[in-house]
């Protein structure tokens, strides 16, 4: 259950920065158009990941997935908060490529694994209800941060988020009985 507590904190990293994407372009010293170019390169950056992964799966177990695409989150909100205009901001977004692309096919392998068979449909609600949950708190959080201390601040939060949910979904995660 505490893996639970991990996938919350990195969904509201991922939240935070997707949902406020805008405001991070405008700080970066972009507009919709550059948002719009991020975005389309964080989508294009996970189609290999999540066409491969049956590979990926070959080589390495699916927790080893799932905790690596914590790290890709962690890293993808520092690149974020580090990027200083619009070109190094373009250069974070594939991070997304072994972040959410990664966690998104390989939690699904990983709950199976740890489930009894009979319960791997409550394991999947369970990880959906991460994200609702991650989304919910990002948007409380998100426009409070960046009105009252600015979008550096939510950054900063966002890649806080990420490295103690990741940190929590290694020390908390086992092995799978299976994948």
């Amino acid at each position: 259950m505490v893996v639970l507590l991990g996938c919350i904190l990195i969904f509201m990293s991922h939240s935070l920065i997707n949902s406020f994407n805008y405001q991070i372009a405008m700080a970066k010293g972009g507009g919709s158009g550059e948002m719009g170019n991020a975005m389309t390169i964080s989508a294009v950056s996970e189609l290999p990941t999540m066409f491969l992964f049956g590979y990926l799966l070959k080589k390495k177990s699916s927790v080893f997935w799932f905790r690596l695409s914590g790290l890709f989150f962690v890293l993808k909100s520092i690149g974020t908060f580090l990027a200083f205009n619009i070109p190094t901001y373009y250069a974070a977004q594939p991070f997304q490529m072994f972040g959410w692309a990664l966690i998104n096919v390989a939690c699904v392998y990983y709950v199976d694994g740890i489930m009894e068979p009979q319960d791997s449909i409550k394991g999947q609600a369970y990880m959906a209800m991460t994200i609702t949950v991650g989304n919910v708190m990002s948007s409380l959080l998100g426009g409070w941060l960046i009105d009252a201390a600015g979008v550096g601040t939510m950054l900063i939060c966002a890649s806080l988020a990420a490295f103690i949910g990741w940190l929590i979904v290694c020390l908390g995660s086992k092995e799978a009985k299976t994948a």
